[in-house]
């Protein structure tokens, strides 16, 4: 496998990630500054001179940056199947791209179509009682019915059941992880997370080898949320790390979602804590599926109705159609951008050619102008 997008740009991102002392918060100011992570990588001692970094620092760099370093990287990706997804690419999802941190990159395996969602985070407590798991599966079976991706932290409890029942019918779920994406943990969720890498997907913004640190996982939490239109909680004491997701949720403007609990259950204090301070309380999808934007109601909608027969190379395309097609995407897009990517002469009749994918059933319109795949 190789990984996606500019070779260059992820050697020289996988080399200045695992740079010590070199924090997302300096490499991003450095990413915006020169434009790109391989303008930074080659310049790697002016760069880092002109920014103020000790000379330790510095010096780490320039043996982290070597040529031999960069391919040996790149080959580990390739024979581990595992690629990567930037911020300087398109396909870069927007939901998670305009959050107030951003991961610089993600590194995966599986199905990275996937992360065009729309999506749901699932999360809760790691102990679980029967109704919380029972919560959960009628949640996410009734979720991935309506085309929803599943996306939780492949945690004990209720990350588990989530991604579990997800990949039990036949639906899609995204595990992001807290660690590198060649590591598993808990060591005990290996089957898990090879059922997730072959049927789902599995994210992380970690380098390969990076160890399961504690401090890592409030980190992911933000991604878990940023990946998805609205988080719910199931199941959670008052001090629990879903309670930070969906701290972050909010701070990202998503919406907050909690299925209350018996009040002398400790496990439900979390969710029925958050129901006080304005969360939407759950007792069925239609609960989640009413607090949506109408955007991406219409975006759900459309994907519920899709038939797949292009997936299944029943339809036909032309030449024409074929050109306008590979531009759009599981991730809406605007008429606009479509025309801003295409040659003049298939400018020219791009309303024609929507119209007719769109009768073809391989694309579906959506309000504003926008479109997506079905």
């Amino acid at each position: 496998m190789t990984p996606v997008g500019n070779e260059e740009e992820i050697a020289w991102y996988c080399g200045l990630v695992g740079i010590p002392g070199l924090g997302r918060k300096r490499l991003r100011e450095l990413y915006e500054k020169h434009g790109s992570f391989t303008a930074v990588g080659k310049g790697w001692r002016q760069v880092a001179a002109e920014a103020g970094f000790p000379v330790k620092l510095i010096g780490a760099g320039v043996e982290r940056l070597s040529g031999v370093h960069s391919e040996r990287r790149l080959t580990f990706l390739r024979q581990n199947g595992i690629g990567v997804i930037g911020c300087w690419e398109e396909v870069f999802p927007p939901l998670l791209r305009n959050i107030s941190d951003p991961p610089l990159a993600l590194f995966y395996k599986g199905n990275i179509e996937l992360i065009a969602g729309p999506a749901i985070g699932i999360v809760g407590s790691r102990k679980p009682t029967p109704y919380g798991r029972a919560a959960c599966a009628q949640l996410v079976k009734e979720l991935c019915g309506k085309g929803l991706v599943i996306v939780s932290g492949l945690a004990h409890g209720i990350d588990a059941e989530a991604h579990r029942t997800a990949l039990r019918i036949k639906g899609a779920t995204i595990g992001v992880l807290g660690c590198g994406i060649d590591v598993v943990y808990p060591a005990a969720h290996r089957p898990l997370f090879r059922e997730v890498e072959s049927a789902g997907l599995l994210v992380s913004e970690y380098p390969p080898g990076v160890p399961p640190v504690p401090g890592l996982f409030p980190e992911r939490n933000r991604i878990i949320s940023g990946l998805s239109v609205g988080v719910v909680v199931v199941e959670a004491a008052e001090r629990s790390g879903s309670l930070v997701t969906a701290d972050c949720a909010l701070e990202q403007g998503r919406e907050v979602f909690a299925v209350p609990g018996p009040i002398f259950s400790e496990v439900s204090a979390g969710p029925n804590n958050l129901v006080k301070q304005g969360a939407k309380l759950v007792t069925g999808i239609e609960d989640v599926l009413d607090e949506l934007p109408p955007y991406w109601k219409a975006v759900i909608a459309s994907k519920k109705k899709g038939s797949g027969a292009f997936a299944d190379g029943k339809v036909a395309l032309d030449d024409e159609e074929q050109r306008l097609f590979q531009h759009i995407r599981h991730e809406p897009i605007h008429m606009d951008e479509v025309g801003r990517r295409l040659s003049g002469a298939d400018q020219a009749c791009l309303f024609r050619t929507l119209l007719k994918l769109e009768s073809k059933n391989v694309i579906a319109s959506l309000p504003g102008g926008y479109y997506v795949r079905r």
